[in-house]
């Protein structure tokens, strides 16, 4: 495990899958909010606990270049990663890509904002927050390149 990046292992579903026989465009942003999450957790950031007191992440906006479709029962994996932190948001970059045949499906780029949930405003981004999420600069090896120590 990367302590900059992190991997959503996933298995495309019959229901994720459109009239068209492909993956449906806002099944990716959902995997991407998933993995967000997910790294969120492992990075000790505790989001029920936030919640709780009013605050939280809120998505600022997207934006998604779809290059390659998937199909149903396809492994791919959702590789996230924090690129930028200001005061007030952050900038989550995400890759869904499919090893068996090397291909990117999306890339995807969420800018989020911490708020306080109970007014409505924008608030600074908690040390804690912030601590907790390592930057990475640059985009991370793809799951399939050999990563060296």
């Amino acid at each position: 495990m990367n302590e900059n990046w992190f991997d959503l292992p996933h298995v495309v579903q019959a229901d994720e899958v459109d009239a068209q026989q492909h993956v449906h465009n806002l099944r990716y942003l959902q995997w991407s909010l998933w993995a967000a999450r997910d790294h969120n957790a492992t990075a000790g950031w505790d989001a029920a606990s936030a919640l709780s007191e009013g605050f939280g992440w809120v998505v600022r906006d997207h934006e998604i270049t779809y290059r390659v479709a998937a199909v149903a029962d396809q492994e791919i994996v959702v590789r996230t990663w924090v690129s930028e932190i200001s005061r007030y948001s952050s900038t989550r970059k995400t890759l869904v890509c499919r090893p068996a045949d090397q291909k990117v499906l999306a890339r995807i780029s969420t800018r989020w904002v911490y708020v306080d949930l109970k007014r409505h405003r924008a608030l600074e981004i908690p040390a804690e927050a912030k601590a907790g999420l390592a930057i990475q600069d640059s985009t991370p090896p793809l799951p399939w390149e050999l990563i060296s120590d």
